[in-house]
């Protein structure tokens, strides 16, 4: 197994920097970082314990490699924060509908629901201020399983057409089907919460409704109206009156 530089992890926390969504992390690497750090952590206690060939100039270097691969570790956690924290707060804003884990650690999936949560109780609290004396939000009323499927499947779904520019695991849209997995270049037809997410965090592009050439448009109209026409000249001469001939007698 090749071990971790200060280079790979720094190279890490520039990806995480120039990408706008969570780069995915290879449970391997985070078990080299966490080597890297022993190794020098090892290092530096023999350095200092060894007195005898105690080389200062060679721990300092030690320290400050240390302390370097710190700061670039801090930098590439704190990046990933933030972007979890903006993916809950988009979640937020469907209603808590859409929940996307994709390329979380799962310690960073714990944290992501805990802000969701923590958003939900803040909405609720908020709101709670504005009501009439400040009484109490009523417990929701808990619909029976059944009746829960009929409310879902009676929701009107919008769907859009997109193209994915990368692959995306199955998610989970607003009446509770499953979406997905769709590949890198794949079109496909998805609810507009969905959609939304996707052409926002770059991961896909909507693809526009091709419209009806003006061509063809005016042909439609004129053979519709040729076609009226004759019918209301069919029908005139089934509805008019029949001349009788007069007998001589």
């Amino acid at each position: 197994m090749t071990e971790f530089t200060f280079d790979d992890i720094a190279e890490l926390a520039r990806t995480e920097k120039y990408s706008t969504d969570l780069q995915q992390i290879k449970l391997d690497d985070l078990k080299k970082i966490r080597e890297y750090f022993d190794g020098k952590r090892s290092m530096l206690a023999k350095q200092i314990k060894n007195t005898e060939f105690y080389d200062k100039s060679k721990k300092e270097k030690l320290r400050f490699e240390i302390e370097n691969a710190r700061r670039a570790l801090k930098d590439f956690y704190e990046r990933r924060e933030k972007k979890i924290i903006s993916r809950a707060q988009f979640a937020a804003r469907t209603n808590f509908k859409l929940k996307d884990t994709t390329n979380m650690l799962s310690a960073e999936e714990k944290f992501y629901n805990a802000v969701l949560a923590g958003l939900a109780s803040f909405e609720k609290d908020f709101y709670l201020q504005f009501t009439r004396h400040a009484e109490p939000a009523p417990a929701p009323a808990v619909m029976p399983e059944e009746k829960q499927q009929h409310e879902i499947s009676s929701v009107k779904i919008i769907l859009k057409s997109i193209k994915l520019l990368d692959n995306i695991p199955e998610l989970i849209g607003p009446d509770l089907k499953a979406y997905g997995p769709f590949v890198t270049d794949q079109t496909a037809s998805v609810p507009e919460d969905i959609a939304m997410l996707l052409i926002n965090q770059g991961k896909a592009i909507e693809l526009a409704v091709q419209a009806t050439p003006v061509s063809e448009i005016s042909a439609n109209k004129t053979n519709t109206t040729e076609a009226v026409t004759n019918d209301n000249q069919t029908s005139a001469n089934e509805t008019a009156p029949v001349e009788t001939q007069k007998q001589t007698f």
